[in-house]
């Protein structure tokens, strides 16, 4: 981490910055790729600039592979760097709902103070456990699509393998939404306009950790100035 003189302040790790690469990267293909299956008098057109369905449907098996694999090694990551557990940074409390009140006021004109944050706000921690719903529902039900004869011989009705395709459409759809609102959220709104670089370079000035998490900010500068006493 950069020390305080610094005017940069480390915020995200190679590690996670290469898992969110991935997991960007991927989520992208399988959009581009799914939704002119979903829509195809739409968005078909999509499928044919890339060289047709066939070439298509290979990319989106590719990029649900990379998801997989991405989940596995995500899970793998938190059983063996306890640190996550132990700090709680990404676990919901209830100073998440009461930061979102006083966001609320905020934005509305009934107060002149927004949430104090800590390492996340409770709209990071709504993006990360959103993918943790989304994501178990989109693979289990993209490898039954994948597979159907194996998931009707072993397990599945093959009455039910329709419904399992309109789940796994609609939760991509409401997943996609999700990501907008993330995008808006991190690039997009006046703040970070036309890009916010901190998830690419892992580092975040002094000067808006201060202003957006000031109570991790506080945190950073307390540990620093008793490391310099050390």
């Amino acid at each position: 981490m950069s020390g305080l003189g610094d005017k940069y302040i480390e915020r995200f790790t190679l590690n996670q910055r290469i898992q969110h690469a991935v997991n960007a990267v991927a989520c992208l293909a399988l959009f581009l790729t799914g939704l002119p299956v979903k829509f195809p008098d739409q968005l078909g057109y999509i499928a044919l600039m890339m060289g047709g369905f066939n070439v298509t449907t290979v990319i989106h098996r590719m990029a649900g592979t990379a998801i997989l694999a991405l989940a596995m090694f995500h899970l793998l990551y938190h059983i063996i760097d306890r640190g996550w557990f132990k700090d709680k940074e990404m676990v919901p409390s209830l100073k998440d709902a009461m930061d979102a009140i006083e966001d609320t006021k905020y934005v509305v004109g009934l107060s002149d103070e927004k949430g104090h944050y800590k390492k996340y706000s409770y709209r990071e921690k709504l993006d990360y456990w959103g993918a943790v719903i989304f994501f178990p529902i989109l693979i289990v039900t993209g490898v039954i699509l994948w597979h159907p004869a194996f998931a009707v011989h072993f397990f599945l009705p093959a009455d039910y393998l329709p419904a399992v395709r309109l789940i796994h459409s609609m939760d991509a759809i409401l997943a996609g939404m999700a990501v907008m609102l993330h995008m808006y959220n991190v690039h997009l709104s006046p703040k970070f306009f036309p890009v916010n670089w901190t998830m690419f370079t892992g580092m975040i000035s002094e000067e808006m950790a201060e202003e957006e998490f000031p109570l991790w900010y506080d945190r950073v500068k307390q540990e620093q100035l008793e490391e310099q006493y050390l």
